[in-house]
């Protein structure tokens, strides 16, 4: 069965085709990244993005069945991003996504992208075992969930402000380092001594589990300004290294806590912030001495990409037929709206 994912969610355009039944693999994937775009504006510009995704969607659509030597004829299903994300670019892939279904009549599913990047790392790893629990880290989520089977999830934490991956960027932004800014930390941190500065781990204070991110970008932001530390000298390696630690720590450490309490087989990380080496070593060097099993996906699938879409989609598809596909009224969504409980939208 072949898959055509659609996802437009943010700033990348990205079409895949994949193969499910039989090879179960990737046949091809087609990525058009907007960072040259948005670079020099340190962030994301929502009509920059939109206006991208639809100049280049069918373009990238028609390379993809080129690559995978087919055409619409041999398409099973399309599986496309509904949300969350940035509305004006999740439309242009739902529409693109409706019109073609609706022409060539072939069945339609909606996945959600949070999910999604769940899901990837099932593209490498097909025996996860449930129940687990998944980490997503992204510029746009930070969201612990506890996953008894793949299609209802149990919400333990989210952030309270910003994401973990969105003060990576608004730091690097600051400092003038470039966008995205998770990469360029990533260069930093390794030349710098992470114990050289403390960061207060957050607590709520109401007692919940929940994430908070906005202490630590403020704190980095006011130590080179009461210190004079010059951005490129050592003691700024120093800060940054430590930050990264840091954050990652906090991250682990929730994770772990998860981990111990609940009746867990398998740990999954995903979202774009899951290819930081430091948080791949940490996360790895912790769980290698325990019985539950870490799954990273692949650094190529770690960012928002149509192949994670296309293989949710079809595990949707044929384990929920009965109205979860074929959906021309499916619309999108821009924010996660997470309950305690929540299923597949």
């Amino acid at each position: 069965m072949y898959i055509l994912g659609i996802e437009s969610s943010c700033d990348e355009t990205a079409v895949a085709v994949v193969e499910r039944g039989e090879k179960n693999a990737v046949i091809c994937e087609q990525v058009k990244s907007q960072i040259p775009l948005h670079a020099k504006y340190g962030g994301v510009v929502p009509e920059i993005a939109s206006r991208n995704h639809y100049e280049v969607i069918d373009y990238l659509t028609a390379e993809a069945l080129k690559e995978a030597n087919l055409t619409c004829d041999d398409i099973d299903l399309i599986a496309l991003t509904r949300g969350p994300g940035l509305i004006g670019s999740l439309l242009v892939g739902l529409s693109f996504g409706k019109g073609l279904a609706l022409a060539q009549g072939i069945p339609l599913v909606g996945v959600d992208h949070i999910y999604a990047h769940i899901e990837s790392a099932f593209i490498d790893n097909p025996g996860i075992e449930y129940p687990l629990l998944a980490l997503v880290v992204s510029g746009g989520h930070t969201t612990l969930f506890y996953q008894e089977s793949k299609f209802e999830a149990k919400v333990l934490a989210k952030t309270r402000d910003d994401a973990v991956g969105e003060i990576m960027d608004k730091i690097a932004k600051f400092f003038g380092l470039g966008y995205p800014g998770g990469p360029v930390l990533d260069k930093i941190y390794k030349d710098g001594d992470s114990k050289k500065f403390q960061f207060t781990r957050p607590r709520m204070s109401d007692g919940s589990a929940d994430f908070s991110f906005s202490g630590y970008k403020t704190a980095v932001i006011r130590h080179p300004q009461s210190k004079d530390i010059k951005t490129g000298s050592q003691v700024f390696k120093d800060l940054i290294s430590s930050f990264l630690h840091s954050a990652v720590d906090y991250l682990l450490s929730k994770t772990a806590a998860a981990s111990e309490e609940l009746p867990v087989k398998s740990v999954i990380v995903s979202g774009g912030v899951s290819r930081n080496t430091l948080l791949r070593k940490k996360f790895r060097d912790y769980f290698s001495g325990h019985d539950i099993k870490l799954y990273l996906p692949s650094p190529r699938h770690c960012t928002d990409n149509a192949a994670m879409v296309a293989w949710l989609g079809y595990e949707k598809y044929i384990k929920l037929p009965e109205n979860n596909y074929a959906d021309f009224y499916l619309n999108a969504y821009s924010r996660a709206t997470f309950r305690e409980k929540s299923k597949h939208k």
